[in-house]
């Protein structure tokens, strides 16, 4: 009996080894049809191993008909994937600094200016609208946008602005519907650092992912939701991402908060 105990006890391991993992999410058909789509430059989609598009898409809850920001969009690789699932009844602020298009001309031969335009040619993306705004000064009326997003770039925010990034936060919250919600997806810095690894243009680009909660919560969002899908313990958080080994990536928290719906 107790062999035959021990083969039901190995049996249930090896089972459950097998699984998936019960945080594995399923992902909305229209996020997979977006990444499939066969439109998209090939240069976007060998991109998504190391940034895996489908789960964080589906971890911000980004879906077809919403009005999504893209804070610091650049080229517009996220962007585009936005647009593709919101639909034709969605609409994508897909925002840049206006100094990202003074940015000459980098190892792929174009510059902040070209990788925007190429990006909208033709009209391509018909649902995405240009936002050439400053950070804290989007432009958009009150409680008109549904979603958030940023993806790598919070960190970024902070020599924009000269480590100012509450007003940024401050002006998120208006122009965001109650109920709004904000994706967030950073490079994690040691913790207890606050923004000293992401103050620095040329310095680490991460952010200490406590600190990345509290300035949220601060600025009145509530933190809905959390995951570890893209954590990688073996990162040396002290480095730069962009000293990461190919093949290999950084350490990253996912992080989505929501304004407060209205009083009913």
């Amino acid at each position: 009996m107790r062999t035959l105990s021990a083969w039901f006890v190995l049996a249930a391991v090896l089972v459950a080894a097998a699984a998936p993992a019960a945080d594995t999410p399923k992902i909305d058909p229209a996020i997979t049809a977006a990444i499939d789509n066969p439109d998209r430059p090939a240069a976007d989609k060998q991109r998504d191993e190391g940034r895996r598009p489908a789960i964080a898409l589906q971890f911000f809850g980004v879906r077809p008909g919403q009005t999504v920001i893209e804070y610091v969009a650049t080229g517009g690789v996220t962007a585009e994937l936005l647009s593709r699932v919101v639909g034709p009844k969605g609409k994508v602020y897909m925002q840049n600094v206006p100094a990202f298009f003074e940015r000459p001309a980098g190892p792929n031969g174009k510059s902040g200016k070209d990788q925007v335009e190429d990006r909208l040619a033709n009209n391509r993306l018909p649902n995405v609208v240009r936002l050439d705004k400053p950070l804290d000064d989007l432009g958009l009326p009150p409680a008109s946008v549904d979603g958030a997003v940023m993806n790598l770039v919070f960190h970024d925010m902070f020599w924009i602005t000269n480590d100012n990034v509450a007003p940024v936060l401050k002006s998120l919250y208006t122009v965001l519907k109650p109920g709004g919600w904000v994706g967030v997806i950073d490079h994690a810095a040691p913790a207890g650092t606050g923004s000293e690894y992401a103050k620095n243009q040329r310095g680490q680009h991460r952010i200490d992912e406590d600190y990345a909660k509290k300035m949220f919560i601060d600025a009145g969002f509530v933190l809905e939701k959390e995951s570890d899908a893209m954590r990688n313990p073996q990162d040396d958080r002290q480095k730069p991402f962009f000293q990461m080994e190919k093949g290999t990536y950084t350490d990253r928290f996912m992080l989505r908060f929501r304004k407060p719906a209205k009083k009913s």
